[in-house]
């Protein structure tokens, strides 16, 4: 069983994912984007209708991504159980929703205009992470 955050664990929920009809259905997506869990920084790289590639990054890299969710772990850990325990994250769990609730946002960039890629593939990334509901996880 994977261990959230880790490069298995986003290994995993990206297999889920690129074999998801739903999650390719709502078309391509080409961003690079960074997942900051405390310390733990991992880059999904999005191509096309996939989730390309998982690799584990550090700070300095967060440059190089077009944007990064940014939360605790206690935050991802309720986010990642509560999208379990449901099937997919309700409108008071998807990450814009989280990024007004949370001072300074959850949602940061190093670029602005490469943050836009987010509010262009917003779908697609929260149905990424809501295919973890299949995901049986260790924390």
């Amino acid at each position: 069983m994977p261990v959230f955050p880790s490069v298995e664990w986003f290994d995993t929920v990206k297999t889920a994912a690129n074999d998801n009809p739903d999650f390719r259905g709502l078309g391509t997506n080409d961003t690079r984007l960074g997942v900051k869990v405390g310390d733990q920084i991992v880059q999904l790289d999005f191509y096309a209708f996939e989730c390309a590639n998982v690799a584990e990054i550090t700070e300095d890299d967060l440059y190089d991504v077009d944007f990064y969710l940014d939360m605790e772990p206690d935050r991802w850990q309720s986010f990642i159980q509560h999208i379990q325990a449901n099937g997919a994250a309700d409108a008071q769990h998807t990450f814009n929703t989280l990024d007004l609730s949370e001072p300074g946002g959850i949602i940061k960039s190093h670029d602005p205009y490469r943050m836009n890629n987010f509010f262009r593939f917003h779908l697609t990334i929260q149905k990424f992470f809501d295919s973890a509901a299949t995901v049986e996880t260790t924390y």
